[in-house]
């Protein structure tokens, strides 16, 4: 594993946690309980997350000449 690699591995975990953590429950939360619409882009940004971190990888193995997993 590349130091590119590694560096966006921790990115996107980063990412992965706030995201999970703190952003998804807190939109569902005002959806729920108060006057805030339906949290649409917490739910499109939940879904495509996982995909746009693959597929990001995989173009970062290319680059470097390894093969995607």
């Amino acid at each position: 594993m590349f130091k590119s690699e590694k560096k966006l591995r921790k990115i996107y975990l980063a990412l992965m946690i706030f995201i999970y953590g703190i952003f998804t429950p807190i939109t569902v939360y005002e959806w729920l309980f108060t006057d805030g619409g339906f949290p649409l882009t917490a739910v499109i940004v939940g879904f495509a997350l996982p995909f746009m971190r693959k597929n990001h990888l995989n173009q970062v193995r290319e680059k470097e000449g390894r093969d995607p997993v």
